[in-house]
């Protein structure tokens, strides 16, 4: 997935800052991380980002892809505490689970 910008405004700026994120830490995530990334399966227009923000926590990130002007706009963003999501990401990356 190409991405060449963000879609930053006040309501998702503060779903994240109620996680302790912030939008360099999502961004890092998707440009300099190597998340896995799929298709949300209860909304088609929406993807999922698991994978390692700056700090070494592992997130997951609801965003929307604009395939005209490959922009992304993240809708959330949070530890997952639900081990589920740990299993999908190793298992897709070939890594151990915890």
């Amino acid at each position: 997935m190409h991405i060449l910008g963000f879609n930053w405004d006040a309501t998702n700026r503060a779903k994240l800052e109620v996680h302790d994120l912030e939008q360099e830490d999502v961004e890092a995530l998707f440009l300099e991380g190597s998340p896995y990334v799929f298709r949300h399966t209860s909304d088609r227009r929406r993807h999922i980002a698991l994978g390692f923000v700056p700090d070494g926590r592992f997130v997951l990130v609801v965003f929307e892809h604009d395939q005209e002007t490959q922009w992304v706009r993240v809708v959330t963003a949070y530890e997952p505490t639900n081990q589920g999501w740990w299993k999908r990401y190793s298992k897709a990356k070939g890594l151990p689970e915890k």
